[in-house]
C-alpha cells in the first residue's frame, strides 16, 4: 500500500473514521483498488495508520453498507464488481466539441464585484474590514444545541418532507413575534417570506416591481448589489446623494417608482436617516405613488442613542417593503433573511421564489427557529452590542488620538464600520495597497459609487473582524503610513501666525478657560481647565461621554493626562493662541485646535 494515500490530519475537522473512509472511497474511485481486488486486512491497515483496529473495521463495515465493498467469509473485504460512478470512463477531453456559447446566451448578468481584500484576511494583524465571520463572536455551543434538536426523529420528519414552497412555521412565528416587534413592526405569517439573505429578497422585488420603464432611486454612495439588480432589469437608475442626515429625500427625482434606502446604518457611510427625513420620505411616497424598499442593515447596533424605529413601522399605507438578514448577526455563510410586505406581494414573491429554489433549506430554517425560540438570539444581540460598542468606541478614540487633524468621518451613532475621508490628493486604493503590505487591511470605496466620478480619498473601516486589542496599534500604524504617503501640508509650529505662549502666558491664559471643538466624527466637545491643575471634558451633543484629568506646565510646554481619554497617556504640547483659537503642536506639527474662551 502507498502510505501517501492515507496521510491523516489530526487537526482537521473530520474524525479519523471519516478521513479513512474518504481516502478509501477516493482510492477505489481512481482505480488504485480495482473492482474485485482484495482490501488490506483491518489489522494491517490499522498498523500502518497508527489507529485502533476497530476504527478500520467500522470504516469497512460502512463501505459494505454503501456498496463499495463486499465481505466474504474467512477471506476478507473485496471491492465490489459494480463500478461506482467515479469509475465510469470519460471520453478524452480533446474529443469533446466546445459550443460557441455567445450564440445561446440571451442575457449578460452583471459581473460579481471582486472583494477588496484577500481570502486569507484573517491572517493579517489589522483587518479593518466589515461583514466577515468572526469566530470569537459566533455562538458555537447554542448553535450546536439547536442543530442537535433539529436532528431529532420528529424534527427530521417535519423538515425533511417536501414542503412545496412553504417556510418553516417555527422560524416564521419567531420572526413575527420576537424579531419584528424589536423594530416596531407588526405582521402576519402571510406577510413574511424567508429568503437566502437580503440579496434574494431584493432580487425578487426587482423582478416583480421593475422593468425597462421603471425609475429606481438608490443612495449614492450605496450598496452595489441593488445597482446591479437595476442594471439586470434594464431599469432607469437615479443616484440620490447621502449627507450626514442620510438620503437627501428632496433630491429624489419626479417620476420615481421605487426608492431603495438603508435607513438604520446607511451602506457604506453608516449614517442614520433622521426622523424628519423618514417622515418626509413616507409623505412623498404617498403623494407621488411610489414604493420604498427598506434594507434594514445593522438595525440595533446604536451605541450613542436608542435605535430609530424601522421605516416600515411608521408606514400606514403599505408602501414600505422591508427586508433584513440574519447573516449579518450570526455568520455571512448562513444566508438566511426575510422579506416583510403586504400578503398579495408576498404570495407573488413566494411563487417566483419557487421557480428558483422552492425555499431555503428547511433544516437550516428549523435550526434558526430553535435558536430564536430558546432565547439565544436575544443573548447574542446583547453580547454583540457590547462587543461592537467596545470596538467602535476604540476606533473612535484611536482616530481622534492619531489622526485628529487629517481626516473627517461620517456622523454615525453606531454600527460596525465608519467612513473616513482624508486629503483630496491621497488615493484610497494606493493607501489600501501600501497598508496591506504592513498587515493593515482597508476597504476602498469605489465600488459603492454609481457615478464613475467617485471621490478617491475615502475608505471604510470595519471593526466586526478585528479584536479590540488590535484596533489602536492598527490605527497608529495607519497614521504613520498616512503621513508618509500624503502630500497634504501639515501645519507646522514655525509657520503659524498666532502667538506661542511661554510659561508665563500659559499660566495667565489656561487657569480659567474652556475649549470648544469637534472630534473627527463631528461630535462637539468642550474642555474646562481649573487653576488647581484639574480639568474636565465632555463629548457629544448631550455630553454623553465625559472624563477628568490633570494638567501642568514644564517650562514652556503644557502637559495633560486624562483618566480614560487618549488612553490616559501623558502628552506635552506647545500652545499657540490665534485670536479666539487655541492650537496644540506636538513634535512641531499641529495636533488639534479648538475655540478658546476665558471663564470665571
Amino acid at each position: 500500500m502507498q502510505n501517501h494515500l492515507f496521510q491523516l490530519d489530526n487537526e482537521g475537522g473530520l474524525s479519523l473514521q471519516q478521513q479513512i473512509k474518504q481516502k478509501l472511497i477516493a482510492a477505489i474511485g481512481n482505480g488504485f483498488f480495482p473492482a474485485g481486488s482484495r482490501m488490506p486486512s483491518s489489522r494491517k491497515l490499522a498498523d500502518q495508520l497508527s489507529v485502533a483496529r476497530n476504527t478500520v473495521v467500522h470504516v469497512f463495515t460502512a463501505l459494505v453498507e454503501e456498496g463499495y465493498l463486499e465481505s466474504r467469509e474467512r477471506s476478507g473485504f473485496f471491492v465490489c464488481d459494480t463500478p461506482t460512478p467515479a469509475q465510469v470512463a470519460l471520453p478524452p477531453k480533446s474529443s469533446r466539441s466546445e459550443l460557441e456559447w455567445s450564440r445561446y446566451l440571451k442575457q449578460e448578468p452583471p459581473q460579481p464585484l471582486a472583494r477588496s481584500y484577500p481570502d486569507n484576511w484573517h491572517k493579517y494583524p489589522y483587518p479593518f474590514i466589515d461583514g466577515q465571520f468572526d469566530p470569537s463572536l459566533f455562538p458555537t455551543n447554542p448553535w450546536r444545541e439547536c442543530s442537535r434538536l433539529s436532528l431529532g426523529i420528529d424534527a427530521i420528519h417535519d423538515w425533511a418532507s417536501d414542503g412545496a414552497n412553504r417556510d418553516d412555521p417555527l422560524l416564521v412565528e419567531q420572526i413575527r413575534t420576537k424579531v419584528l416587534p424589536r423594530r416596531g413592526i407588526q405582521a402576519s405569517a402571510e406577510e413574511i417570506l424567508i429568503t437566502t439573505g437580503s440579496q434574494q429578497a431584493l432580487y425578487l422585488l426587482m423582478q416583480l416591481l421593475s422593468d425597462e420603464s421603471t425609475q429606481v432611486a438608490v443612495e449614492e454612495p450605496g450598496f452595489p448589489g441593488i445597482r446591479q439588480l437595476v442594471q439586470l432589469r434594464r431599469s432607469k437608475l437615479a443616484l440620490v446623494e447621502v449627507d450626514p442626515k442620510g438620503l437627501e429625500v428632496e433630491s429624489i427625482p419626479r417620476g420615481t417608482q421605487l426608492v431603495y434606502v438603508t435607513p438604520s446604518h446607511q451602506v457604506p457611510t453608516a449614517v442614520t436617516l433622521s426622523m424628519a427625513r423618514r417622515e418626509a420620505l413616507l409623505t412623498r411616497a404617498q403623494e407621488e405613488d411610489f414604493l420604498i424598499i427598506e434594507d434594514d442593515y445593522e438595525p440595533e447596533s446604536n451605541f450613542v442613542s436608542n435605535p430609530h424605529p424601522a421605516l416600515k413601522s411608521l408606514d400606514q399605507a403599505g408602501r414600505v417593503l422591508y427586508c433584513s438578514s440574519f447573516s449579518k448577526v450570526l455568520a455571512p455563510g448562513l444566508r438566511l433573511g426575510y422579506l416583510v410586505a403586504p400578503a398579495p406581494l408576498i404570495a407573488r414573491a413566494r411563487a417566483l421564489r419557487s421557480q428558483i429554489l422552492r425555499h431555503p433549506p428547511t433544516n437550516n430554517q428549523h435550526t434558526l427557529g430553535r435558536f430564536l425560540s430558546l432565547g439565544h438570539y436575544d443573548t447574542l444581540m446583547r453580547r454583540l452590542n457590547t462587543e461592537l460598542a467596545e470596538r467602535w468606541s476604540e476606533l473612535r478614540e484611536a482616530l481622534n488620538h492619531y489622526l485628529p487633524t487629517a481626516i473627517v468621518t461620517s456622523r454615525t451613532v453606531g454600527g460596525s464600520s465608519c467612513w473616513i475621508q482624508g486629503p483630496a490628493e491621497l488615493g484610497s486604493q494606493e493607501l489600501a495597497n501600501e497598508a496591506a503590505k504592513r498587515g493593515i487591511l482597508l476597504e476602498p470605496v469605489q465600488r459603492f459609487f454609481g457615478d464613475p466620478r467617485t471621490p478617491q480619498n475615502a475608505l471604510r473601516l470595519g471593526v466586526s473582524s478585528i479584536p479590540t486589542a488590535q484596533i489602536r496599534p492598527g490605527i497608529a500604524a495607519l497614521a504613520a503610513l498616512f503621513w508618509e504617503l500624503s502630500d497634504a501640508p501639515r501645519q507646522r509650529l514655525e509657520g503659524t501666525s498666532g502667538r506661542q505662549l511661554d510659561a508665563q502666558g500659559l499660566r495667565e491664559h489656561l487657569g480659567h478657560c474652556e475649549f470648544l471643538g469637534r472630534t473627527v466624527f463631528g461630535d462637539p466637545y468642550r474642555i474646562r481647565l481649573y487653576p488647581d491643575g484639574t480639568m474636565e471634558g465632555w463629548e457629544g451633543r448631550r455630553d454623553e461621554r465625559s472624563d477628568r484629568g490633570q494638567w501642568w506646565l514644564e517650562g514652556d510646554r503644557w502637559y495633560r493626562q486624562w483618566q480614560s481619554w487618549s488612553y490616559g497617556e501623558v502628552a506635552g504640547f506647545e500652545v499657540v493662541l490665534d485670536d479666539n483659537r487655541i492650537l496644540w503642536f506636538r513634535d512641531g506639527h499641529l495636533a488639534d485646535s479648538a475655540f478658546f474662551s476665558q471663564v470665571s
